[in-house]
């Protein structure tokens, strides 16, 4: 039968075709290309079907915001009709051309083999032209069209069975057809998975695994004949019969009792319409036996309309001219009394021995049954069961895209953390986000399945910073969904988005989510802002300078102004080296860090011009300075000549406030230089 459904679809096929017709109600507003009906209507899986699709191409419709000129469709391709069923194109190019005629079709025909749902897509190429610049440009779209094809009927003449096939867990139900009032059927199954049955109707069955089975039935139509073989009388009573002419009976004192003759006994038997059907000896022919007891072997009667009653008489007809009726050839029979009934008997059905007691009459009876075969039928059908495969999720770790492989399946549709995702209806599909993704697949033979869930991390792609503000530094990232540890010089600092620093140093953080991804943010220097209590330009939290030259002290002790604290002045050569005995006589300085406040950074603010002088350092030649801004990363560096005043130009930078660092040896000098 499969055979025969596959030739016979490619004989429709390939042989037949019938022009299409359009609908001209298929139209849409506002105007776009369509195509009607979106939900085609049922089909049936072993049985020819048709349909009509319309195709609407409105000349002129809106497109990305853009008025386009509709000058012709073009159907690349139309896929994922069930195996069995086509579509021929009222134009054979299929291209369609707008200016002729807005109206296409498509005719759809075939015998479609599996039952399922499936989604048919058409690919279109619309080439338009937008109104406003001219350009031609090609605008691909595509239509998911829907069918539904509802399991086919097998059967022959003996049994039906729905469906004919399907996929794994296939569930079938049967009737046998045959049925009779006059004869006892008998039904032997024999399902193919091992299961049988006696039932008409029998339990629905299951085809757990794919393959081809072989479902046969025998209807075997037999007759139960019920037969009478022999009939005994053993007794009859004298009260009964006694008393007529014929039979008189006396009981006298002096003589005893007797009887002027026995009875004469026959048999009548009635059917279940009342119908005398036997009487001993024939039908009419008065034949009897005389005598208080009778036997009648071979009756050999068939019993096939009951209930069967039997009467027992005694006939009064007298046989004393039995010899003359010979002679003259007609019968002589003088009746004088009627005839005597001694008993009715329902005939018990049972196949055995049955005895009978009235007060009249007693004895027995046989009964003899079997099995008569009428006739057979056999027939047998192929239910074909189709794999639905397992199917492995896989994941393409180089371009991150998850895909199933099995060439099988013609339609997909894939789902992330259980929800279906728009649009993502192709064997593969590209990882955007971490989830678990699965795909569920029509096969090509309409089996329904789903692969296995696989859980994917995707990290997304970000690029975490730290923004300063104060003493608070903060991520570019403001979602509470991430982790953030902040780190300072390498050691676990704190957590949050934000955090307070209170030390100068390196910090940095690591961003993740619960998918284990994690994003490393730039590493930046900071600084902790100084702080000048009484605005004197000494960083302090008292103010130690006594006279306010710029000397921290408690008491004057620059005795001269020259710079250098001291009770006596031991700066003999002014050189700016304090000296018991003045032993700089070249006049160079060495670097310690009261030499290095004498280092000029001016002005601040700054419109972008800035000063800085150098003392002459002993053996130290250049200096080199950075600056650093609010994010840590630093924005300009220079070298610098010593014993000069260096003009640097930053105007480039925009305002803001930056930490100078200046690097003389190995000593840093730090200042906060703000740029207006």
């Amino acid at each position: 039968m499969k055979r025969f459904i596959i030739f016979f679809t490619f004989l429709i096929s390939f042989y037949s075709f019938s022009q299409c017709s359009y609908d001209e109600s298929c139209t849409i507003s506002p105007a776009f290309p369509n195509i009607c009906p979106m939900q085609l209507p049922n089909a049936t899986a072993g049985e020819f079907y048709s349909t009509d699709l319309t195709f609407w191409m409105p000349t002129q419709f809106e497109a990305e915001g853009f008025d386009v000129v509709l000058t012709e469709l073009a159907v690349s391709q139309i896929v994922g009709f069930p195996i069995g069923l086509s579509a021929e194109l009222s134009n054979p190019s299929m291209v369609f051309y707008p200016s002729e005629n807005e109206f296409g079709c498509a005719y759809v025909s075939g015998v479609p083999f599996s039952p399922g749902d499936y989604i048919i897509t058409v690919y279109v190429v619309a080439n338009v032209t937008v109104e406003a610049v001219g350009f031609e440009i090609a605008y691909p779209t595509e239509f998911n069209l829907f069918l539904t094809v509802n399991p086919g009927s097998g059967g022959n003449n003996s049994f039906i069975f729905s469906p004919n096939n399907g996929c794994e867990d296939l569930e079938v139900q049967f009737e046998a057809l045959v049925e009779s009032e006059d004869y006892d059927v008998e039904y032997l199954w024999d399902f193919g998975n091992g299961n049988t049955s006696n039932e008409q109707y029998p339990s629905t069955q299951l085809y757990s695994n794919d393959g081809d089975y072989e479902v046969s039935l025998v209807t075997n139509l037999t007759t139960t004949e019920t037969i009478l073989t022999d009939f005994n009388i053993s007794d009859v009573s004298v009260d009964c019969y006694g008393g007529d002419f014929e039979e008189f009976c006396w009981d006298l004192w002096l003589i005893g009792s007797g009887c002027w003759s026995d009875p004469d006994l026959f048999l009548k038997i009635y059917d279940g319409n009342n119908n005398l059907i036997y009487q001993t000896g024939g039908i009419g022919s008065g034949e009897y036996i005389t005598g208080t007891s009778a036997s009648w072997s071979n009756i050999n009667l068939n019993l096939v309309n009951p209930p069967y009653n039997v009467e027992i008489w005694d006939t009064e007809a007298w046989d004393i001219l039995d010899g003359l009726e010979d002679a003259v050839g007609i019968p002589l029979d003088i009746q004088i009394s009627d005839d005597d009934l001694l008993g009715t008997y329902t005939i018990n059905l049972d196949e055995g021995n049955h005895t009978f007691n009235s007060g009249c009459s007693n004895g027995n009876y046989s009964i003899y049954s079997s099995v008569v075969p009428v006739t057979t039928i056999e027939n047998s059908e192929i239910i074909s069961v189709f794999d639905s495969p397992e199917i492995e999720t896989m994941l393409n770790e180089d371009s991150y895209t998850v895909f199933i492989e099995d060439e099988s399946i013609t339609s997909f549709q894939w789902y992330l953390d259980g929800v279906l995702i728009e649009g993502a209806t192709q064997s593969n599909y590209d990882v955007e986000i971490s989830g678990t993704y699965y795909v569920e697949f029509i096969t090509e033979n309409g089996c329904f399945g789903m692969s296995s869930a696989l859980y994917v991390v995707k990290c997304a792609d970000l690029d975490p910073s730290i923004i300063l503000s104060c003493l608070t530094l903060n991520s570019n990232i403001n979602d509470s969904s991430y982790d953030f540890i902040w780190y300072f010089d390498d050691s676990v600092y704190g957590s949050g988005i934000t955090i307070n620093a209170n030390q100068d140093g390196y910090y940095y953080y690591i961003m993740s989510d619960e998918a284990g991804c994690l994003w490393y943010s730039d590493t930046i220097f900071f600084q902790v802002p100084p702080q000048d209590l009484d605005n004197d330009g000494i960083i302090n939290s008292e103010d130690d300078d006594v006279d306010g030259d710029g000397v921290v002290n408690s008491e004057d002790d620059d005795v001269d102004g020259d710079g250098i604290p001291d009770e006596s002045d031991d700066d003999v050569d002014g050189d700016g080296s304090c000296n018991d005995d003045d032993d700089t006589i070249s006049g160079f300085m060495s670097i310690d860090d009261n030499i290095l406040e004498l280092i000029s950074i001016f002005p601040n603010p700054s419109n972008g011009i800035l000063n800085i002088i150098l003392p002459d350092f002993n053996n130290v030649n250049y200096a080199n300075v950075f600056l650093i801004d609010l994010k840590g990363q630093v924005v300009f560096k220079d070298k610098l000549q010593c014993a000069e005043k260096n003009v640097i130009n930053i105007e480039s930078l925009p305002s803001s406030y930056y930490i100078l660092d200046l690097v003389v040896g190995d000593k840093h000098v730090y200042k906060r230089i703000l740029i207006n």
